[in-house]
Order: C-alpha cells, then sequence, then structure tokens
C-alpha cells in the first residue's frame, strides 16, 4: 500500500505516483466535482470535473462499484462507500482516496457496527460514517480511526453533517420534495417550498448558493437575486449521480 501522507509533498511531481486527478485538476487549490458515474462498462466509479464544465478524469477504477462521496473541507480527500466484491454490492464498506498521491485507506468499523449508508465530514479530521445501525466518528488519516458511536447527546450534530444547508447562519436544508417533484428548501419546523422543480442531487455550495443537477447540466443558483450558472455534464458517462464539490481555496485558508 502507498504511504498515505508523503513525508514531503514537494517529492510528489520527481518520483511520487501519478495524482488521480492526473495534473488535470490541483486537488485542494482549484474548484471542481466528485460524482459517481457508470463507464461504458457498465460500473459505477468515481470521477471529478471543473465545476465550469469540460472533460471527466475518472478516479477510481476497481470491480467492486464506488457510491456515496464525499470531499474533505481541504479538497484534498474523498470519502466514499464500496462494495465489497464485484458480486456483493449489498454490503459496502467506508474508504479514503488522498488525490495527492492515489493511497486509499479502508476506514474500518467495529464489529456488529451494521453496513454503511453514507459518509460525511466533520471538521477537516474526522468522518462520521452513517449505518444502518446508528453513526460512527472516526479521525482521518495519519491519526487512527479509533471509531466510535455516536451518542445520543450528539445526534443532531451529526445527522447535519449530512445535509445540505444553505445560508450563513442556515435558514434551510435542501432536500428531494416529498412529492418526487424535484428539490425543495425545508425550514426546520416541517415546511418546505419548491426550489428546483427538475433539481436532483444537491450539493453544498458555500452560503449564498446551492448547486444540483438538473438534466445534463449543473447548475449553481444564488439564494438571492442573480442568476445560475450552469455547466454541461460529460455526455459520454451514464447516470451522473451523486455530487460533492470544493470550492477551491479561499484567500488565507493555507495561513496558520
Amino acid at each position: 500500500m502507498r504511504p498515505w501522507w508523503p513525508a514531503s509533498l514537494a517529492l510528489l511531481g520527481a518520483c511520487g505516483p501519478l495524482p488521480p486527478m492526473r495534473h488535470r485538476i490541483e486537488a485542494g487549490e482549484d474548484p471542481y466535482v466528485v460524482f459517481v458515474a457508470d463507464a461504458p462498462d457498465g460500473r459505477g466509479d468515481l470521477w471529478a470535473m471543473n465545476t465550469g464544465g469540460g472533460e471527466s478524469v475518472q478516479l477510481t477504477f476497481s470491480l467492486p462499484a464506488e457510491s456515496r462521496p464525499a470531499l474533505s473541507p481541504d479538497g484534498d480527500v474523498i470519502a466514499f462507500l464500496r462494495a465489497r466484491s464485484s458480486a456483493d454490492t449489498v454490503h459496502r464498506r467506508a474508504w479514503l482516496l488522498n488525490l495527492l498521491n492515489g493511497a486509499e485507506r479502508e476506514m474500518e468499523l467495529p464489529e456488529g457496527a451494521g453496513a454503511p449508508i453514507e459518509v460525511a465530514w466533520r471538521g477537516r479530521g474526522a468522518l462520521l460514517v452513517r449505518t444502518s445501525d446508528g453513526t460512527y466518528l472516526l479521525d482521518a488519516p495519519p491519526a487512527p480511526a479509533d471509531p466510535r458511536r455516536v451518542s445520543p447527546a450528539e445526534a443532531a450534530r451529526a445527522d447535519s453533517a449530512f445535509a445540505v444547508h444553505v445560508g450563513d447562519p442556515p435558514f434551510g436544508c435542501i432536500m428531494a420534495c416529498a412529492d418526487g417533484s424535484g428539490l425543495c428548501v425545508g425550514d426546520g419546523a416541517g415546511r418546505a417550498s419548491s426550489l428546483a422543480p427538475g433539481g436532483r442531487d444537491p450539493m453544498a455550495w458555500g452560503a449564498d448558493s446551492v448547486g444540483y443537477v438538473e438534466g445534463s447540466e449543473l447548475v449553481v443558483r444564488p439564494v438571492g437575486p442573480g442568476r445560475a450558472r450552469r455547466a454541461r455534464l460529460p455526455t459520454r458517462l451514464a447516470h451522473a449521480r451523486e455530487f460533492t464539490a470544493f470550492l477551491g481555496k479561499r484567500a488565507g485558508q493555507d495561513e496558520p
């Protein structure tokens, strides 16, 4: 297995393995989306694309299918689920993919923890894994995972990490409309209003916008006044779905 975090990132360009995005997208720098799509052979893999559109980059090539990706806050690691084998797509496991050096690591859960359903990040160094039998918090590499079950007192905070919020402070949550008519905004009090009748796969897009898929396009829609931005999805891929976004390095983000 490749080392999860190289001793010196400066050595990667000279002698390290080829980064999964092949220098076409700079992890942790450029704005981009990661999603699941079916390649011509029908296998579900992870792909990446600039937020403005263009050609996609295949990130995973394993026979077992991948699903439910979640980009880290720094944009350099993807958490996702992977089936145990090409024949068993029901029992999945949580994995991490380092986009700087291509290293992968399975995030093992305690025995009897249940089957993973989805993953989310809590801050820069912790991963939440929701299973069929509760939610678990794990430390991200290079620290040991040390999985522990989320207590009832922490459940609301953990659940919030899996939702797509809008506003700063958040005033709504983007979700599928109850009648299946597209995407709605819920206010937390049981009320919901239509946002995008043809939308699906919502993703967090900063405090003032929301991202989603509509037809064959990636749409970024402002919360307030303003026009939506649209980017066409790659036509060679089938059933693009389950999107997650990194909006690019912000000024001062890398300063202590």
